[in-house]
């Protein structure tokens, strides 16, 4: 049954139980895997070990800013004066270089707390900074000051984009005994605020444009009594934030200047676990590494504890059964353009420019461990989601993680051509039809005639070396993952997992041709089981396959939530299973489906139950739709919809619908377009061919909708691009209500119309 992912991975696959009520459906030898030979026990092995293999080699990439010209006119300039721009050079930084960085700032912050500097009102035991404990974890408790005389445990936060600097910190951390914490990058401060208090976190480490919004906040956060800036500051403006910080009784300092500290005499402490202290190496292998805090549809942020044994088990796992075109003694490049405090973008060309960019913390830390394990090379992208195409084509990646959000505009992209006629379309249908036929035979993604006639310029879009991309978050569909393996000529994995098992639970292998359209199979540091769901319909002894709740145990996942009783205890349960509220699927060959929510059911007026992610993931996949919000009312018998929609989708058909152009650009012209009832009436019989392809039940069908060309507000999606609904709710209260009456209206109608037939 696992006779592929055991051939890939090794021998440590152990048996399959099932039980009442549940089905366990994997079991790995976990001795067989913990004791691999050279491999990492901690994440400073990991990245030491990578850094004695070749400590020359690029680990970071990043385009150098052009300086600029003040005494340029202004319109020749084309940008605004605070607006860098990039040039095509890709400036290195090596693994040695990055080490040294790494070093300097860990010896700096043990520094600063072994000098008092980080002591506040809140601590324990009269000790402060506090140390980050949970229960059932190790922790080295007040009085271990074996690190040059300094404390660890203690929680240091980081507020920026993907740079250099937030990985220096980062890296810090695990190599000097210390909790990294990361405060996400889009949301305010508020969050930033909640974040700092809830650790609780004596020093962050921020971008020049943090800086103000920190200080606002200091007054309400008595743990915080040093602030970083990642960026050299100009003297005037250091010193009017340096006096505003003082006024507040925080030390305002910058990175460049706390590294050169580092570094000093009497300073400088050797990274690593103490050498000659009995336990130290075994308490840095089971502490917290990290707590990532991930928002939830409802309340506050959810602090997971993630110890160095999870992240590190966790990467070995994922780098098992990888591509071989990734495991070579050359430099190859991984793309990181997910920001480091959470994950998802929108690309720019296939969907609407004006989209923020969100987050995807714990994975893209995680892909980047992946990376420097696999002795990769990491290239930054500018952080502008609008020349993400322009980075990619000048940074040349091997490696791509997306989301479906990113890969649908693509595939939809594809399609749009192969219908639009004419020879180029022809060819391209031709195309696609003999690379689809090739793949599901052979299961090649190559073809030397089609290769170089067609697919050359949509690889090229993605700098045209691609070897392996993969793709989280939600489910890819099947034809979805099939477009992208032909397109793009290398091997498209699905993967599966949560922040709280480190991104990590199955993964699938790229030349398995049975594995389109699942997530996988398990992975080898972690067991899976199914839960019964039988209210919803999902068993263990369902036909064809047995389906439930999946459930995860293993070296990755999360003891718990921090300072957070019951939200551990609602999730992990006596026996140390985690309940991720996914519903699962297990395919004969071993591979895992997620098929549904536990959550997010709701009665409607007339008994029926619907699921509204699952009716979301079917509705979404059209490419007219940025984002779909699908709302269900239990005192009502049917559904609507708020749809953000996609402008340059938008543009062509109100074309079609209304017999006039609108260009994707203007927007204002596109929100009057799609106010008109006619366009309304045509999107829901769109959304009706769906249904119907999708043997969708009569009340699953949406039949009112509201229609805009502006992004959901901050307040109503988390940082990982989830709808809080209860929040939707209240915002789109009046557009929900018009939506349903506008539908009520058309059934009435309808019923009235029935009943005259019958009458005649």
């Amino acid at each position: 049954m696992y006779i592929d992912v055991v051939s890939e991975v090794g021998s440590g696959f152990s048996h399959i139980e099932s039980r009442a009520d549940e089905s366990v459906i994997a079991i790995w030898d976990k001795k067989w895997f913990e004791t691999l030979p050279g491999e990492p026990t901690t994440l400073f092995e990991l990245f030491d070990m990578s850094v004695a293999r070749h400590p020359n080699r690029a680990l970071f990439l990043r385009r150098a800013i052009v300086p600029s010209n003040p005494a340029a006119p202004a319109s020749l300039t084309n940008t605004s004066p605070a607006e860098p721009v990039y040039s095509r050079t890709l400036i290195p930084t090596s693994y040695g270089a990055f080490q040294t960085r790494r070093s300097n700032t860990g010896s700096a912050l043990l520094a600063l707390e072994r000098e008092g500097r980080l002591k506040s009102s809140i601590g324990t035991n009269g000790v402060s900074p506090p140390e980050i404990t949970h229960p059932g974890v190790p922790y080295y408790g007040n009085s271990n000051r074996h690190k040059a005389g300094s404390r660890r445990g203690w929680a240091v936060g980081v507020w920026s984009k993907n740079r250099e600097e937030w990985q220096v910190v980062d890296f810090a951390c695990q190599a000097y005994g210390l909790v990294g914490v990361s405060l996400y990058e889009t949301l305010g401060p508020d969050v930033a605020q909640y974040i700092t208090n809830h650790c609780p976190l004596p020093i962050i480490f921020a971008s020049s444009n943090h800086l103000s919004s920190l200080l606002k906040i200091a007054p309400n956060c008595p743990s915080l009594k040093i602030i970083v800036s990642m960026d050299p500051l100009p003297y005037s403006e250091r010193k009017l934030l340096s006096d505003w910080a003082s006024s507040l009784n925080i030390e305002l300092l910058v990175m460049d200047e706390l590294e050169q500290y580092g570094s000093t005499d009497g300073v400088y402490t050797e990274p690593g676990p103490v050498k000659n202290v009995a336990g130290d190496l075994d308490l840095d292998r089971e502490r917290i590494v990290t707590v990532s805090y991930t928002s939830g549809t409802t309340g506050d942020p959810k602090g997971v504890v993630l110890t160095n044994k999870n992240l590190t088990y966790a990467i070995r796992s994922n780098v098992l059964g990888s591509t071989d075109g990734l495991m070579t003694d050359d430099e190859w490049r991984y793309i990181s353009y997910l920001p480091l405090s959470h994950m998802y973008v929108q690309m720019p060309g296939l969907g609407p420019r004006y989209e923020r960019l969100t987050d995807y913390s714990l994975v893209q830390r995680f892909l980047h461990f992946v990376v420097i394990h696999g002795d990769g090379t990491i290239a930054f992208t500018t952080g502008d989601v609008t020349k993400l195409l322009e980075d990619a084509q000048i940074i040349q990646p091997i490696f791509m993680a997306g989301v479906p959000r990113v890969w649908n505009r693509i595939h939809a992209a594809v399609r749009t051509q192969m219908d639009a006629g004419g020879l180029k379309g022809a060819l391209l249908k031709k195309a696609v039809e003999a690379k689809l036929a090739n793949w599901r035979e052979t299961g090649s993604v190559t073809h030397p005639l089609w290769d170089a006639l067609v697919f050359r310029k949509i690889k090229a879009l993605l700098g045209g070396k691609l070897v392996y991309m993969c793709s989280g978050a939600a489910p890819l569909a099947p034809d979805v993952h099939e477009m992208l393996k032909i397109c793009f000529g290398c091997d498209v994995i699905q993967g599966y997992g949560l922040t709280e098992s480190v991104g990590t639970c199955t993964k699938g292998i790229g030349r398995d041709v049975r594995a389109v359209g699942t997530i996988g199979f398990v992975q080898t540091c972690n067991d899976v089981k199914f839960v019964d769901q039988a209210e919803m319909g999902y068993t263990s002894n369902d036909k064809p396959n047995p389906r439930g709740e999946v459930c995860l145990k293993g070296y990755n996942i999360t003891p718990g939530y921090l300072h957070n009783v019951k939200a551990t205890t609602d999730s992990i349960d006596q026996d140390g299973w985690f309940h991720t509220g996914d519903i699962g699927e297990i395919t004969p060959q071993g591979h895992l489906k997620i098929v549904d929510r536990v959550k997010n059911v709701v009665k409607l007026s007339q008994g029926e139950y619907v699921a509204l992610e699952k009716l979301e993931s079917f509705y979404a996949l059209d490419p007219l739709f940025a984002s779909l919000l699908v709302h269900a009312d239990s005192t009502r018998s049917s559904l609507v919809a708020v749809a953000v929609l996609d402008p340059i989708q938008t543009s062509n058909f109100c074309s079609s619908a209304l017999g006039k152009h609108v260009k994707p650009e203007d927007i204002r012209g596109l929100q009057e377009a799609v106010s008109d009832k006619k366009v309304r009436k045509l999107v829901l019989k769109r959304l009706a061919k769906i249904s119907k392809q999708h043997k969708l039940n009569g009340f699953e069908m949406i039949k009112g909708i509201h229609l805009t060309l502006q992004p959901f507000p901050d307040e109503v999606m988390t940082p990982t691009l989830k709808i809080k609904r209860n929040v939707a709710a209240k915002t789109f209260k009046n557009e929900i209500e018009t939506a349903y009456k506008e539908a009520e209206e058309k059934g009435d109608a309808e019923g009235a119309g029935a009943d005259a037939k019958s009458k005649l």
